[in-house]
């Protein structure tokens, strides 16, 4: 079944009891120490579904919707802040979701953006491991609220599914040794981080890294101011406009990154809405600073 990739509140509201609802808001926190959450909550969903609620969740979000929690959906690994399960393993955690196959997902986030930026992440995550009948809710809840939606507090009561994941579209994912950083300029790689981040105004993030500059040599700077305003994504029209201005279109090979995959995603999403066929970089400057800190050689 084909879904919009983005879904307005409106026809959320008017098509409540036809799609499952996700709630995708994430609270940014400091990367969690990589053995101890490997010894207490690898591949342990239901430990941490007990233990790492996200208290905007709790107090506030869309009836019935379950959290999709980024501190379990994904574990912090040495290069990746969201590594990525395999199927098998996200698979366990989503079925917790109450997910069954052939739902039409409909994912949301909240604050910043209306909350594209998680909500995209989520999205593209799903879409990584093949599910496609999935959406955004453009402007996430307080949209949502805005068109007469249902909100609750506490955690919503969520039976099992049967979701099944049985493989990776690889052909979304772009990992380091993919992308020619030596030669940025013969692909079109994206730098999703604010105007402060890529020209270095404010401190990479990365005390540690042995880096020199800032971002990598012909990246095009691509913040998610582009493709969406306060409330949520622009209108299609807008975002390919936005796209066409930055020299990038259709049949291009296009890699988008940020710090830690999360702005990288709406800019994703909006390039697959206006035709676009990208790679998202998971790694991003969080893999890089310490990996390959001599690619970020740019700054001012």
């Amino acid at each position: 079944m084909a879904v919009d990739m983005i879904v307005e509140p409106k026809w959320v509201v008017q098509n409540f009891g036809n799609i499952r609802i996700l709630d995708a808001s994430w609270t940014f926190k400091p990367k969690a120490d990589i053995a101890e959450y490997k010894a207490k909550y690898y591949n342990k969903f239901g430990v941490g579904m007990n233990e790492l609620k996200n208290p905007e969740y709790l107090a506030e979000h869309i009836n019935g919707a379950a959290h999709f929690n980024f501190d379990i959906a994904y574990y912090p690994s040495e290069n990746e802040r969201f590594t990525l399960y395999t199927p098998e393993e996200f698979s366990s955690y989503v079925k917790r979701l109450g997910v069954f196959n052939g739902d039409h997902l409909v994912i949301y986030g909240r604050g910043k953006d209306g909350g594209m930026a998680a909500a995209s992440r989520a999205y593209w995550t799903f879409r990584y491991y093949g599910y496609t009948t999935v959406s955004v809710l453009n402007g996430g809840i307080e949209a949502f609220k805005l068109a007469q939606g249902v909100v609750q507090s506490g955690e919503s009561m969520i039976s099992s599914g049967n979701y099944e994941a049985k493989s990776v579209d690889n052909n979304i994912l772009a990992k380091m040794a993919d992308i020619p950083f030596d030669n940025l300029a013969s692909i079109k790689y994206l730098d999703a981080r604010s105007k402060e981040e890529f020209i270095g105004k404010v401190p990479i993030g990365y005390p540690d890294s042995k880096a020199e500059g800032v971002r990598c040599k012909d990246a095009i700077h691509f913040p998610i101011g582009e493709v969406c305003a306060a409330k949520g994504f622009k209108k299609k029209t807008d975002c390919d406009q936005a796209f066409a201005a930055k020299g990038i279109k259709v049949g291009d090979t296009v890699v988008i990154g940020c710090g830690i995959g999360l702005s990288a995603s709406a800019i994703w999403l909006a390039a697959a809405r206006s035709g676009i066929v990208a790679k998202l970089y998971n790694g991003g400057v969080h893999e890089l600073a310490y990996k390959a800190p001599q690619h970020l050689n740019t700054k001012g």
